[in-house]
């Protein structure tokens, strides 16, 4: 099952791009302010790989929020 990230980068977006290479599936989908970006990756499993890679600074995990029940 596909998985989201929202993962902090302390190198320029290319060179991430280039080291996010080496996992296999792993895309990243779009650029955030503050030296973020959004990854997704093929499994869950694939997380420590991303955590490991030179130049990420934190991961987590991007789960959408559910809106609240109506009253």
């Amino acid at each position: 099952m596909k998985a989201s990230y929202i993962v902090g980068i302390s190198v320029p977006v290319e060179e991430f791009r280039a080291r996010l290479a080496e996992i296999p599936g792993a895309v990243l989908v779009q650029e955030l302010p503050h030296d973020r970006v959004v990854v997704v990756l093929g499994s869950r499993s694939g997380s420590t790989a991303l955590a490991s890679l030179s130049g990420v600074t934190t991961v987590r995990e991007d789960r959408p929020e559910r809106p609240l029940p109506q009253s």
